[in-house]
């Protein structure tokens, strides 16, 4: 990335994470262009519809249908709202971010009041905090949606407690994979550890850049949304599902899941080996996974651990490194092996600097 003074970044931000396969992928694009020369928005349903909802519902085990959105934002609306059709429950309880809308972000002021009543927070980390919403709310709760980033660590068993005691209440069990589908080896979250929701969402890496979404799900969820307003202007743009297509195929021909995950966790093991090195109490480990690497700074004193963390990440800045102080980074197919060695190289120095004001404060 070039800002306006000319100067370099190695980014891991990827606009936070819509880019798997990098910037300005040219066969993407290609497809993506060869829709917008016939008209990419049309009054009535096209192939790519179709062929879109079956590339998706091939990959994920669990899944028979799916519906077409735009951002991952409305998928996990969709989601919730299919949910309470499916089961004639109002509430919902949640663990982790799920976008802006005013339903994912309940406590805000600038939102309605009495949310907070009906999307219930728990720890996903503790599940019997969501025994306690469904022993407060019994028969009342219609699903349960988690950020698998919410669970640490992330095992197979740790998602199974949250799914088992969903189900055993009657309630379905709603997977965001907004961040993690299609750069988690060996494709998702679910693959990779055997599960099966009820309803899955995606989007950021699905389509490289152009704006899709989709809410993928058991057959008898899904048709119970039949007639449920969940449409918009836009949802039916082509454009993006021709990008979306070409991106699944290339996400598979290209093995871009393991390389990401194989440059993630390079990236982990030296950001590791530099904190062990140099005694800063920092730890770097994947969200959930090792292609959304993050670093941690974890020193007791808070104004210290402040301070720690704005000099290193100011440091990686003046370095040509563009890493979120406080947000999930995002391992592309464009990242190479010299640029995690080049960042780790700049990290070393940038750990060094904030050592030293903080030995002077």
């Amino acid at each position: 990335m070039t800002d306006v003074d000319g100067h370099e970044y190695i980014d891991y931000l990827m606009a936070f994470g819509a880019f798997l396969l990098g910037y300005a992928d040219r066969e993407v694009d290609a497809a993506a262009r060869g829709e917008l020369e016939q008209g990419s928005l049309l009054s009535m349903n096209r192939p790519q519809h179709v062929l879109c909802a079956e590339a998706l519902v091939e990959r994920f085990a669990g899944a028979d249908m799916a519906v077409l959105l735009k951002t991952g934002s409305e998928a996990t609306t969709a989601a919730l709202r299919i949910a309470r059709r499916a089961t004639g429950r109002r509430r919902v309880a949640r663990a982790g971010y799920h976008g802006w809308h005013d339903w994912s972000l309940p406590l805000d002021p600038a939102v309605p009041a009495g949310l907070d009543a009906q999307v219930l927070e728990f720890d996903s980390n503790a599940p019997e905090t969501l025994d306690a919403l469904f022993a407060a709310c019994p028969g009342e709760i219609a699903a349960v949606i988690l950020a698998p980033e919410m669970v640490s660590p992330p095992t197979r068993s740790a998602f199974r407690a949250i799914q088992d005691r969903t189900h055993r209440h009657g309630a379905l069990f709603v997977l965001d994979e907004v961040k993690t589908a299609f750069r988690t080896a060996p494709g998702s979250v679910q693959a990779r550890l055997g599960l099966q929701p009820d309803i899955t969402t995606v989007s950021k890496g699905l389509s490289n850049g152009w704006p899709i979404a989709a809410v993928l799900g058991r057959r008898d969820v899904m048709r119970s949304a039949a007639g449920m307003h969940l449409s918009a202007t836009y949802h039916g743009d082509t454009a993006a599902m021709a990008a979306a297509l070409a991106t699944l195929r290339i996400v598979e021909e290209r093995h871009v899941a393991d390389h990401v995950w194989a440059l993630g966790q390079r990236l982990i093991d030296g950001l590791n080996a530099i904190t062990h090195e140099l005694e800063i109490p920092a730890v770097s480990h994947g969200e959930p996974f090792p292609p959304m690497p993050f670093l941690w700074f974890r020193h007791p004193h808070p104004q210290k651990n402040e301070a720690l963390r704005t000099a290193f990440f100011d440091a990686m800045l003046e370095r040509g490194v563009l890493l979120h102080p406080r947000h999930m980074w995002f391992i592309s197919h464009a990242h190479q092996g010299t640029d995690i060695d080049t960042t780790l190289e700049h990290a070393h120095s940038a750990m060094r600097i904030a050592r030293e004001q903080i030995r002077a404060a």
